[in-house]
């Protein structure tokens, strides 16, 4: 059983994989998300999330027709769980002649996708949510669950880019969130690039949770502290300034853009 170090009492928290790997990334800019800071959506990550759904569906309805692709896409962009609708005018994929070449690579994805073997399949976009005290909670959505031969928990990220070299860290998280709420660790924890084939992974130790815990743990408390005193804390310059939407305020991402060749 993973014991969750205590945290020091705050304010309402809530913990996703994207704001721990967004800390490591830089604290700063995981403060921003806290204070309603986020990166802009674009059709990239328009067309990954519909794609995840078209994924989702293929695993709990079966194979989708070729045919039918384009109308799927398009259901699942109606779909009111996915939000999806609501992206479509801010990023001008209200018009046909913007939409069609999304849809068509979203298509492209997912015949990469139907070639993946379904064997174990369990369960797709799974959502994890578990309580962690003094007002705190970790929240997950697995994209998908597969059971090993013999018998034990798989959990798979789909990329639908070809980078997976930083997948580390959201696996862990997700293993941790995984373990809290079902009492063992997953066997495994996988990302999956549906564009290559390629995946990688991690083997999920009660020695490697406890110490993603207490990372997690560590952040809370920083990240409460400084939203209680309304000071900056720590900026990491990266590739990952590229998107923050504290940019233009932070004289180290935008050296380091400047140094890696603009957006």
């Amino acid at each position: 059983m993973i014991t969750f170090p205590d945290i020091a009492p705050g304010e309402r928290i809530a913990v996703s994989a994207t704001l721990y790997v967004t800390y490591r990334f830089c604290p700063q800019q995981a403060l921003g998300r806290l204070q309603g800071e986020y990166p802009a959506d674009s059709i990239a990550s328009f067309r990954g999330s519909l794609a995840h759904r078209v994924f989702a569906r293929h695993l709990t309805a079966g194979p989708i027709a070729e045919d039918d692709v384009i109308q799927v896409c398009r259901q699942e962009i109606g779909a009111p769980e996915g939000h999806l609708n609501m992206k479509l005018a801010p990023l001008e994929l209200n018009r046909p002649s913007k939409l069609a070449p999304v849809l068509a690579e979203v298509g492209d994805l997912y015949d990469r996708f139907k070639r993946f073997p379904t064997d174990g399949f369990r369960d797709a976009e799974v959502s994890l949510e578990v309580e962690i005290g003094s007002d705190a909670a970790l929240r997950g959505r697995v994209d998908a669950i597969f059971d090993d031969p013999g018998g034990a928990t798989v959990i798979i990220d789909w990329k639908t880019g070809a980078w997976l070299d930083d997948s580390g860290p959201q696996l862990e998280f997700y293993a941790l969130v995984w373990a809290l709420e079902h009492g063992e660790l997953p066997s495994r924890a996988e990302a999956v690039s549906v564009q290559t084939g390629e995946r990688t992974g991690i083997v999920p130790t009660p020695q490697r949770a406890e110490i993603t815990a207490a990372e997690i743990a560590s952040m809370i408390n920083a990240l409460r502290v400084a939203f209680r005193s309304g000071d900056d804390i720590e900026r990491r310059a990266g590739p990952h300034c590229r998107w923050c939407p504290l940019l233009e305020r932070c004289s180290e991402g935008t050296a380091a853009v400047e140094i890696l060749g603009g957006r």
